[in-house]
C-alpha cells in the first residue's frame, strides 16, 4: 500500500482543532510552544552534544527509513520563517499568536512536527536523523499511521517527493522486514542492531528563543 497526499485532499485547517499554545507573554525562559506526540500533533535550546542531522529528500528518489519515536511527533509547534535584512531566511519557533513576530512583523507562523528516523539509505549504514514535516507532509505520515499498514513505527518506509510548490506530493509505501534484502539489498539483521543503539529525540532540541529575544529579533528586522 502506498500511502500520497496532495493539496487536493488537505481538510479544512478547523479539522486540526490546533490550540494556541500561548496567549500571553511566557514567564519562563522555555515555553509550553513546543508540545509531543500525535494528540498534540492534531492541535496543533539544541544540545551541542546531539545536534540533530536533519532529513533531507532526493527529488524523485525513494529513501529507506524507519521511525523511531514511540508515541508519534517527538515535537509539535509553530514556526516562524522569515528574510533577514542582510540575506537568507532563519526560523524561529512561534511562542503563541501574540509573540513579537507575529504582533510587530505580521508574521504567519506555519506547522511543524518532528519525528525521528533512522536513514537507511546513507552511505555507511543507518543514521538518526529529525526530519520535519510541513502540514502536507504530515497529511501523508498521519494517514499511513492510521492505515492498515500503521503505525509509522511498526514498519520500515520508503518515502520520496516529486513536484513543487502546491504541486508537491509525498509518497510513502511501508516495506516489512523480510523484504529489505530482496527489494533493497539491505541488510535486516545489520540494521536492527544499529537502530537498537538509537534513541529518540526530544523536544530540547528544538531551539526556542525567549520572548525578549523575539522582540530583538523584531526590531532589528524592522531597524529600530
Amino acid at each position: 500500500m502506498s500511502v500520497n497526499r496532495t493539496e487536493d485532499y488537505m481538510p479544512k485547517v478547523d479539522e486540526f482543532n490546533i490550540d494556541p499554545v500561548l496567549d500571553a507573554r511566557p514567564e519562563q525562559a522555555t515555553s509550553a510552544a513546543v508540545q509531543e506526540g500525535w494528540e498534540a500533533a492534531d492541535k496543533l535550546s539544541v544540545s551541542a552534544n546531539d545536534y540533530p542531522v536533519e532529513f533531507r529528500f532526493n527529488e524523485g528518489e525513494f529513501t529507506v527509513i524507519k521511525f523511531l519515536d514511540p508515541n508519534g511527533p517527538f515535537a509539535s509547534y509553530k514556526q516562524h520563517f522569515l528574510q533577514q535584512k542582510t540575506e537568507g531566511k532563519r526560523s524561529y519557533v512561534s511562542l503563541g499568536p501574540n509573540d513579537p513576530l507575529c504582533t510587530k512583523l505580521g508574521s504567519k507562523p506555519e506547522d511543524k512536527r518532528a519525528f525521528t528516523i533512522a536513514n537507511l539509505s546513507v552511505p555507511g549504514g543507518p543514521q538518526r536523523q529529525m526530519i520535519v514535516a510541513s502540514p502536507r507532509l504530515y497529511k501523508t505520515l498521519h494517514a499511513a499511521h492510521f492505515s492498515p499498514a500503521g503505525p509509522l513505527n511498526k514498519n520500515y518506509w520508503a518515502i520520496s517527493r516529486t513536484g513543487k510548490m502546491q504541486q508537491t506530493v509525498y509518497h510513502l509505501t511501508p516495506i516489512k522486514p523480510r523484504d529489505l534484502m530482496e527489494d533493497w539489498q539491505i541488510n535486516a539483521e545489520e540494521v536492527e542492531k544499529a537502530i537498537a543503539e538509537m534513541k529518540p529525540y526530544d523536544r530540547s532540541i528544538i531551539k526556542e528563543h525567549t520572548w525578549a529575544e523575539l522582540e530583538e529579533i523584531a526590531n532589528q528586522l524592522l531597524g529600530l
